[in-house]
């Protein structure tokens, strides 16, 4: 039974590092259409240009949690800018979001 769990937690933890992430040439077409520089994401996610511009292209790809914060950051620009992603990495990416447990968040602000 132990391997049972083991393998529903493998699952869990590639859920939280925010699922699939869209084609790389969406993840562009996102960042380009909010005016933001591949510099200003990557000090967001904490890495530098470089790195980034890897994960953009897909040439390399993130890990968490880097990667749920990214997949985060697509799903709120696709919101912003009116875009269905592809099934599944939509959905994960807004799962990713680290819960907000301050007092703001408990008043609904």
């Amino acid at each position: 039974m132990s391997e049972i769990f083991a393998a529903v937690e493998a699952l869990l933890a590639r859920a939280r590092d925010g699922g699939d992430l869209p084609e790389p040439a969406e993840r562009e077409r996102l960042r380009k259409a909010a005016g933001l520089t591949q510099v200003e994401v990557a000090e967001a996610l904490s890495t530098r240009r470089e790195t980034f511009a890897k994960w953009e292209s897909g040439a390399a790809q993130p890990r968490a949690p880097k990667r749920g914060a990214y997949a985060f950051l697509l799903a709120g620009l696709a919101d912003i800018h009116g875009v269905q992603g592809p099934d599944g990495w939509l959905t994960l990416a807004r799962r990713a979001r680290p819960l907000d447990t301050s007092a703001d968040a408990a008043e609904g602000k």
